[in-house]
């Protein structure tokens, strides 16, 4: 099995509920190629070097995972015909993994999240969102 890393980016007008969804369709298409999925972050909103599909921000995710390569094309696939995912790229991170000890690795150093992370907002983020919303 090869590691994969694949980022894309959603439109930033999805619900949490729309989020959800569409993280726990992409475990699942890796999940039936008998892929694993090591981690799943939001690195949250952030302003686009160009405009996207007339977007100026995008939501930004990141998917480490272990699959065989048949599993990277429905993925993309998933993707693409998704209206609410701007772009993706997915890169081969290793040619040759063991699952096992990767997914202990990552646990240790307690980078494993679950697909939709909930977090609290700290008040350096709160004050940024609040400054962007008077600029808008």
């Amino acid at each position: 099995m090869r590691e994969y890393e694949t980022v894309y980016i959603a439109s930033p007008q999805l619900t949490e509920a729309q989020v959800d969804q569409l993280n726990t369709k992409l475990k699942g298409i890796i999940e039936r190629h008998d892929g694993r999925l090591f981690y799943a972050r939001n690195l949250g909103k952030k302003n686009l070097a160009y405009r996207i599909k007339k977007q100026t921000k995008g939501t930004y995710f990141c998917l480490d995972y272990a699959s065989a390569g048949t599993c990277i094309v429905e993925l993309e696939r998933s993707l693409m015909l998704d209206e609410s995912v701007l772009r993706f790229l997915t890169v081969v991170k290793a040619e040759k993994v063991d699952v096992d000890a990767r997914a202990a690795e990552i646990e240790a150093r307690g980078e494993a999240s679950p697909v939709v992370e909930e977090r609290e907002i700290t008040q350096k983020e709160m004050a940024e969102v609040t400054e962007a919303a008077k600029e808008e």
